[in-house]
């Protein structure tokens, strides 16, 4: 027996295999099961936690017993590494560490973790069509499903509340899993083109009846930057279109805020995201290197000392108690992770993005793999307008979706 174990760890290439299969079983319980309207309330904690983490355990012999050596993604774990030491660092001090560690613990495993593993497991293109397959799949029953939820009222407790406990990750969620289509259109194949043109529809679907200003402004920004690159005759269009748009934002905001009526329910609830930036400021500037602590929850300490900036809005304090977030991800992690976590985080975010861009430019690719970067250009958007990250099934696909950008970069250099 000891003799056939050891026989199993030296087989690397069954081992990865094997981490590869885990990793998309990982994925579907997070992505399709996790919900409490689903399975999620009947798990216990520590059973998620296995399911989380047997891809990265099966990959241990093969990166950390010398049995098969490899020297890539060194500077990605070296960050990983010390977010996870800041992230323990963030739990002890937080304002309420018993609130904090078991959405660090979720953060860590189903985002992080989910990164480690995947940029040593999608490091060939049959595995990342693999992937682009079980993004078809989740997505052939997560939005047919949502659709009839919504249409019938049979199932769920409302509207687009099955898989997701709200309509905003519901968006990113169609965003994150749209190479399945992408992968499908782009097919020579015209059944499989059909296909993805049904898979895709059905996701915009979901989109358009959702609402959510923030995902509609992500898909119209992954438009364009797809219209720019590969319509050559509507570059300058685009490219004059997005330039406008960004040197008249600072005009066209303060007009817009000029014009907001507290009086009216819409524009009220614009006026408290924007004293909420203020108050996330004022909280910022009291744990600026370690954060308030993740999910603290305590936002009503820092009420008593606030000098609230807009006089009008008289429930802000009552507000902020009740709803607990900052509707930002980039917010919320400066602010609740601390300055040096966030900073770590982004700075391992743009070294994976620029390396998979950079070896896009010097090299011939599908449309698809450019593609990708758009899927990240959509979800660094859609999070200007939550916490995208503290939901479990979107922090995991984001963070498979970064390591499979960095197992593309890591092919690219061994194949130089």
């Amino acid at each position: 027996m000891k003799f056939n174990f050891l026989k199993l760890l030296k087989n690397s290439q069954l081992l990865t295999n094997l981490a590869f299969v885990a990793l998309l079983i990982s994925g579907a319980y997070i992505i399709l099961l996790w919900s409490p309207n689903v399975l999620g309330k009947y798990n216990s904690s520590n059973f998620e936690i296995i399911i989380f983490l047997i891809p990265l355990i099966i990959l241990c012999p093969i990166y950390f017993l010398n049995i098969n050596k490899n020297i890539a993604h060194r500077f990605e774990l070296i960050l990983i590494f010390i977010i996870i030491i800041v992230g323990v660092f963030n739990t002890i001090f937080s304002d309420n560490p018993t609130n904090t560690y078991p959405r660090m613990r979720l953060f860590i495993t189903t985002g992080v973790m989910a990164l480690w593993a995947s940029m040593f497991l999608l490091t060939n293109q049959r595995k990342r069509d693999v992937f682009a397959w079980f993004c078809c799949f989740c997505l052939a029953i997560i939005a047919p499903v949502e659709l009839l939820g919504f249409f019938t009222n049979w199932i769920g407790p409302g509207p687009f509340q099955i898989f997701d406990l709200h309509q905003i990750p519901l968006g990113t969620k169609m965003i994150l899993l749209s190479p399945g289509p992408i992968h499908l259109l782009l097919a020579p194949d015209p059944k499989k083109r059909v296909a993805g043109g049904v898979l895709a529809f059905l996701a915009l679907l979901v989109i358009f009846l959702t609402g959510k200003r923030g995902t509609l402004l992500a898909c119209a920004a992954m438009a364009i930057v797809w219209l720019y690159y590969y319509i050559p005759r509507l570059r300058a269009i685009t490219a004059a279109v997005g330039l406008a748009i960004v040197l008249s934002l600072p005009i066209t905001g303060s007009m817009i805020y000029n014009k907001l009526d507290p009086q009216i329910l819409k524009h009220y609830s614009d006026l408290h995201r924007l004293e909420l930036y203020l108050f996330a400021h004022h909280i910022w500037e009291q744990h600026p290197i370690l954060g308030m602590g993740l999910r603290a929850y305590t936002h009503q300490k820092y009420l008593t000392n606030y000098n609230q900036s807009d006089k009008r809005l008289n429930d802000f304090p009552t507000w902020v108690n009740k709803l607990q977030t900052f509707d930002d991800m980039y917010v919320t992690l400066f602010v609740e992770c601390g300055t040096l976590m966030a900073l770590l985080y982004l700075i391992l975010i743009i070294y994976i993005v620029f390396g998979y861009w950079r070896k896009l430019n010097y090299s011939e690719t599908r449309a698809e793999d450019w593609y990708q970067l758009l899927v990240i250009l959509g979800f660094g958007i859609h999070s200007l307008t939550y916490d995208s990250l503290v939901f479990p099934a979107i922090n995991w696909l984001f963070h498979v979706q970064l390591g499979l950008l960095a197992g593309y970069q890591s092919v690219k250099i061994a194949q130089e």
